[in-house]
């Protein structure tokens, strides 16, 4: 196991909190099946070809229906859609209810909820995952990709926010 340098959790994750990052809910489906998930650990790994990859905690069963069906969708979301995040988050009023009660959804290539006002969905194919710590990072190869216009909703200092122009 790697040193911690005496860096604790706690001091990390503070620290971590000050970033803003763009809020995504990434989904799959598999036999019938749709699970999603609120994240804010996306990122983009090489445009040629087009590879992004996600984080996901591995106690959420979003990792094994992607393990299962080797595909998944990344919607980056609008300012608009906060309630949807928190609903993704597992965070909403009422836990039972299907999350995809939330939102319109479609399908594109691989199958997996397209969020149909996602400021951008992209649809992957699983590329490959590795285990670091208590997370499943997973590559995706994009197969599909649809956009719309709009401000993104970011994650920063524990709070949702949108964006707001700095005049140069």
């Amino acid at each position: 196991m790697p040193d911690n340098y005496g860096i604790t959790a706690s001091a990390f994750t503070s620290a971590l909190s000050q970033a803003a990052n763009g809020v995504c809910v990434v989904t799959t489906s598999h036999q019938g099946l749709d699970a999603g998930l609120t994240v804010s650990s996306m990122c983009s790994v090489c445009a040629d070809p087009a590879l992004l990859l996600i984080c996901v905690n591995l106690d959420n069963e979003f990792c094994q229906m992607v393990d299962q069906c080797g595909s998944f969708a990344v919607n980056i979301l609008p300012g608009s859609c906060v309630e949807l995040a928190t609903v993704f988050a597992g965070l909403a009023e009422n836990p039972e209810a299907s999350r995809f009660d939330s939102g319109e959804w479609t399908r594109l290539t691989t199958g997996a909820p397209i969020l149909t006002n996602a400021l951008v969905a992209l649809d992957c194919r699983l590329d490959s995952s590795l285990v670091k710590g208590t997370h499943r990072v997973f590559f995706g190869d994009v197969v599909d990709i649809r956009t719309t216009s709009g401000e993104p909703l970011l994650y920063t200092d524990r709070r949702f926010a949108t964006v707001q122009p700095v005049l140069l």
